[in-house]
């Protein structure tokens, strides 16, 4: 019985372990990318792009062990940097992060409209 117990305790401390390191790892990497982004080349940005859902990756497969501090923490990382990939995306493909708001803003009350008109309001 205490055997088990044992291997049960230095299991659950292995996994602990992990998620912590699996944060410290994607801070880490969220602090380098809020800091160096505006100076990326389209090459970097693939890169950072591809880095960061090999993050997302590895995050769904630990999330269910992780508290709910744990999800936050990630959950905020994850924010930031998907703030700073659109606004990147919008300015290139718009001119301007301004443009696109206005764009994003007329979308949404088009398809607001749209979807009542389906549901009869």
């Amino acid at each position: 019985m205490k055997t088990l117990l044992t291997i049960t305790l230095l299991f659950s401390t292995v996994l602990g372990v992990k998620d912590t390191i699996y944060i410290a790892r994607f801070e880490r990497f969220v602090d380098k990318f809020i800091e160096k982004h505006e100076n990326f080349t389209n090459e970097e940005w693939e890169e950072n792009i591809a880095k960061y859902v090999e993050f997302r990756n590895e995050y769904s497969e630990l999330v269910a062990d992780m508290s709910s501090e744990q999800r936050d923490k990630v959950t905020s990382l994850q924010y930031k940097v998907n703030a700073l990939i659109i606004k990147h995306k919008a300015a290139k493909a718009f001119g301007s992060v301004g443009e696109f708001v206005n764009e994003a803003a007329g979308t949404l009350k088009e398809l607001t409209e749209m979807l009542k008109k389906e549901e009869g309001l």
